[in-house]
């Protein structure tokens, strides 16, 4: 992306090394992320928010490891103001840089949610799911260039940014808050907390050395500790996960409805394009062919041009209740 905006405009003021740079953020970008992404990101910030500890971000996390990488590494001849400026690459911070704008909207773009990352784990997760790609990021790029230090799109490129964020809502709605999902989630989330005053899982994201072998083999160390009281509701809780415990009752399930006799869990998700409840394609700077302005559609030239939703955002609660089985005796045993 980034040689492609040089090569677009030979006389943008980008050297070798920023390009260098952009390509090195690009790759360590996610260094960051713990075992199980997303999820472990929400369940470490829900215990945080609970005992009075800072937001924890993936991002500024791999900002730590890429510091403790070159730290291990002391022959790669990387200059501290180039970690620096990786660094918010990474984060997306370009308030205090003196290098051109556009470059921190390649990996992490805050202004309007279309960067590289996006491209990348939506293509690659679509292809291992199965779905295929409804859009074209190869043609995006092709049709990006930069004006007024932002990247813009040519505006006949709207309708594929429309499917690539349906192709976000799709994915979502099908695999990454699929409701089975969302269930292992809430389980998961009751093993680490379960777990964490006996394997300190939470205090794994402070020492970059330690979180370099903190994997998914966590719940193998759970589960082999059978000697282990201290682990035993952990593991109860991981086998709920393997042997499937819970059935489904249904959506949008009143919250309150608890009898006591069944134990129930409730799973909330959100669906939306990226933006929330807005409409995330009007933030989007667009040109058209041979003009040098870029420009914004507004939401009734987008409603001509497109056919739109009637809302970007909605909720499901999902319900869960804990399975029963009867024993020989005739009596009801929760498994």
């Amino acid at each position: 992306m980034v040689r492609h905006l040089k090569q677009q405009n030979p006389d943008l003021e980008i050297s070798d090394r920023d390009m260098l740079c952009v390509e090195i953020a690009g790759l360590c970008h996610d260094l960051g992320h713990a075992p199980f992404s997303h999820v472990f990101q929400e369940i470490i910030n829900e215990y945080r928010k609970e005992n009075g500890g800072e937001e924890w971000e993936h991002e500024d996390a791999s900002c730590e490891m890429l510091e403790h990488l070159f730290k291990e590494n002391e022959d790669i001849k990387v200059e501290r103001n180039e970690i620096d400026f990786i660094k918010d690459l990474i984060t997306g911070k370009s308030e205090k840089s003196q290098r051109p704008k556009f470059l921190y909207q390649i990996i992490n773009n805050k202004s309007y949610n279309i960067d590289v990352d996006k491209w990348d784990y939506l293509a690659r997760d679509s292809h291992f799911l199965g779905f295929g790609k409804s859009f074209d990021h190869e043609r995006m790029m092709k049709m990006s260039k930069v004006i007024g230090d932002q990247i813009c799109y040519r505006d006949k490129c709207l309708d594929n940014f429309y499917d690539m964020f349906y192709a976000r809502y799709r994915q979502h709605k099908t695999a990454c808050k699929h409701k089975t999902a969302l269930l292992f989630n809430k389980l998961l989330d009751k093993v680490f907390n379960s777990a964490n005053e006996q394997l300190q899982i939470f205090e794994k994201v402070d020492d970059m050395k330690e979180f370099t072998y903190f994997t998914d083999s966590i719940l193998e160390e759970i589960l082999k500790n059978e000697d282990n009281e201290s682990l035993k509701e952990a593991r109860k809780k991981l086998k709920d996960i393997i042997y499937r415990s819970y059935k489904y009752k249904g959506t949008n399930e009143d919250e309150n409805d608890q009898d006591g006799k069944h134990e129930k869990i409730f799973c909330k998700a959100v669906f939306d394009f990226g933006a929330g409840s807005e409409n995330p394609l009007e933030k989007i700077p667009f040109y058209r062919k041979d003009e040098t302005e870029s420009f914004t559609y507004s939401q009734e030239e987008l409603d001509e041009r497109l056919l739109l939703p009637s809302k970007f955002q909605m909720e499901i609660c999902h319900c869960f209740e804990k399975k029963v089985k009867v024993q020989k005796e005739g009596s009801l045993k929760t498994n």
